[in-house]
């Protein structure tokens, strides 16, 4: 992992687990806080190279936790270790609830240049009711005080919560629209196994709602975000002009990046490479450099699928060239017998020598994708 302009770290620690989080983080461990960072310093230093490095993204877990003193400690190493002088981007998460005038001066003296804070939906019953520990009011107040010291904010928002009725929904998207941001994700509700919500549900203490509800909203909340100048420019994601998330952008792209902190994961272009996921067995590697856990080979149908099924997500599209060079003959033929098929359906089209999916096709990428391959 030599040549990578892309870098992602995370920050695994939060006060508390939303009920439908499966991402790999943990509450409660305030007190390894330190030693991970002394960690991720030491692998940091371990990594020092010329890379020019051009987005940065902090996630997590919940990064906005991360305490100032340590921050700017890490980003002592990070400026000693890489080029940092062409950063184009530079985001880290927040949770409304942690966001601090300190915190916001820290960050902006460090060189970061976007927020994304997860707002979610503005109901504070709904946000209740699925451990979010945060209030609409709170929301407000920080969207308030970051506009004061940031121009590019980005707000999460995930439609099918339970508990939120089209009103609730319609008034998030009137309010998010008004506020002085530049991107709007809208993620869809995913189920996991191993969540409390994937519990609750199963239990049936809490109902979601049908999938053709879900999808009847989507599509109106597509409409809405481009009515009022937010552009779709990919599945869950709607910008301003200029304003498109160049990190995630890198990975829809398929380009390399590195990946620092636990379970973290990087990309050559052929190779995946996944840090460490036992927190007591990464820490043991404070005095050593970065050392992944896992790797893997792309094979060629890997590599076909992944273009395929990243590019499909931006409404950009995807080259059909770049997409029949890994395909036999004989998977050719297949290939465009099942987009013939999808272009009738309404879930495809084609312009030239580039394939997109339709408003409708979005919703059913996973199916299309299998079809296709």
């Amino acid at each position: 992992m030599n040549n990578f302009e892309y870098l992602y770290i995370h920050w695994p620690f939060c006060n508390s687990k939303c009920f439908y989080c499966d991402f790999l983080s943990f509450c409660k461990l305030d007190s390894l806080k330190e030693e991970y960072n002394s960690t991720l310093c030491s692998q940091v230093k371990s990594l020092k190279n010329n890379s020019k490095i051009k987005t940065i993204f902090i996630g997590g877990g919940t990064p906005s936790l991360w305490p100032v003193d340590l921050l700017r400690k890490f980003f002592k190493e990070l400026k000693s270790s890489f080029d940092l002088t062409e950063i184009k981007e530079f985001t880290i998460e927040a949770n409304p609830a942690d966001i601090t005038q300190e915190k916001l001066i820290c960050w902006k003296e460090l060189g970061i240049n976007r927020l994304s804070i997860g707002i979610q939906v503005l109901d504070d019953n709904v946000l209740l009711q699925v451990g979010r520990k945060q209030t609409v009011e709170q929301a407000i107040n920080a969207i308030n005080l970051s506009k004061k010291y940031f121009e590019n904010i980005s707000v999460d928002l995930i439609l099918g919560l339970p508990g939120v009725d089209d009103s609730t929904w319609q008034n998030t998207l009137n309010k998010v629209v008004a506020w002085p941001v530049k991107h709007i994700s809208v993620y869809l509700l995913t189920l996991y196994k191993k969540t409390r919500l994937f519990d609750l549900v199963k239990k049936n203490m809490i109902s979601l709602q049908k999938n053709a509800k879900i999808a009847s909203l989507y599509n109106s909340t597509v409409d809405f975000l481009e009515e009022n100048g937010f552009m779709q420019y990919e599945i869950s994601n709607f910008s301003r002009p200029g304003a498109e998330s160049m990190h995630n952008m890198a990975y829809w792209e398929r380009k390399p990046y590195l990946g620092l902190g636990l379970g973290a994961s990087s990309f050559d272009g052929n190779i995946r490479y996944i840090n460490e996921k036992n927190i007591k067995k990464y820490l043991m590697q404070v005095e050593s450099p970065l050392k992944f856990a896992e790797h893997e080979v792309l094979t060629e149908q890997q590599i076909f699928l992944e273009y395929l099924m990243l590019t499909l997500r931006m409404k950009k599209g995807g080259d059909l060239r770049r997409m029949l060079y890994f395909l036999s003959n004989e998977k050719k033929e297949r290939f465009f017998s099942n987009l013939e098929n999808l272009k009738e359906l309404g879930l495809i089209f084609q312009d030239g020598g580039r394939i997109y999916l339709t408003k409708k096709g979005f919703l059913l990428e996973n199916e299309i994708i299998l079809k296709l391959f």
